[in-house]
């Protein structure tokens, strides 16, 4: 194997260990009304084929400033399941239009259907009438916009089936990052990679 083929092959599977995937839709409508003093929580289905989840945005085109969260669960096809994956700390909307961006998940799933939901429950100060962006397209990761009106109840506390709406997706982006091998399988593979360019750097030698 000649080493420019050795370069190209490393650069490949190092790639690999750390591929990124974004996913996300664009707007087309809006899902009224999130918040006080309507629908707890709105939250978009997912499924995910694995990795680290780095960041989660939601988008508000209206509303009244207060506060909420995200939570990201398990999804049974019907409902929520808990214990929650992630929980964020308190989001403070500010109102109006406003991206809800949460930062440093760093998160890691395994393959299978999740919910990202907006929740004021157990919420101080809650975010009231916000107006969130939808969407017709899912962004890549075949879900779904759910809702549930639990009058301020944690969602993961009640076993109540979710609601859907004529506005099949919330807009949303995010962003995975692909699982990296373990220390011991990093170093045996760096090992293989350096003992095929021994090889190549021998074949390519001069003869004397």
């Amino acid at each position: 194997m000649k080493p420019q083929y050795v370069v190209a092959a490393c650069l490949t599977l190092l790639t690999g260990i750390a591929n990124a995937q974004s996913f996300s839709n664009s707007r087309d409508s809006t899902i009224i009304y999130f918040g006080q003093p309507d629908t707890t929580s709105y939250g978009q289905v997912f499924n995910s084929a694995g990795g680290t989840l780095t960041d989660w945005s939601f988008f508000a085109d209206s509303g009244n400033a207060g506060n909420l969260g995200l939570v990201i669960s398990a999804w049974d096809g019907v409902k929520a399941v808990g214990p929650a994956l992630y929980q964020s700390s308190v989001f403070s909307y500010a109102g109006g239009a406003q991206s809800l961006s949460f930062n440093g998940i760093n998160k890691s799933f395994s393959a299978g259907s999740y919910i990202a939901y907006l929740t004021v429950a157990g919420v101080n100060g809650a975010a009231s009438n916000v107006g969130i962006a939808g969407s017709s397209t899912d962004g890549g990761m075949s879900g779904g916009f759910r809702f549930l009106n639990s009058d301020g109840v944690d969602p993961l506390t009640l076993d109540q089936s979710w609601s859907n709406w004529n506005v099949a997706n919330m807009q949303y982006s995010a962003n995975f990052v692909s699982a990296v091998p373990e220390p011991e399988s990093l170093a045996l593979m760096l090992a293989g990679l350096g003992l095929v360019g021994a090889v190549a750097r021998r074949r390519v030698r001069p003869q004397a």
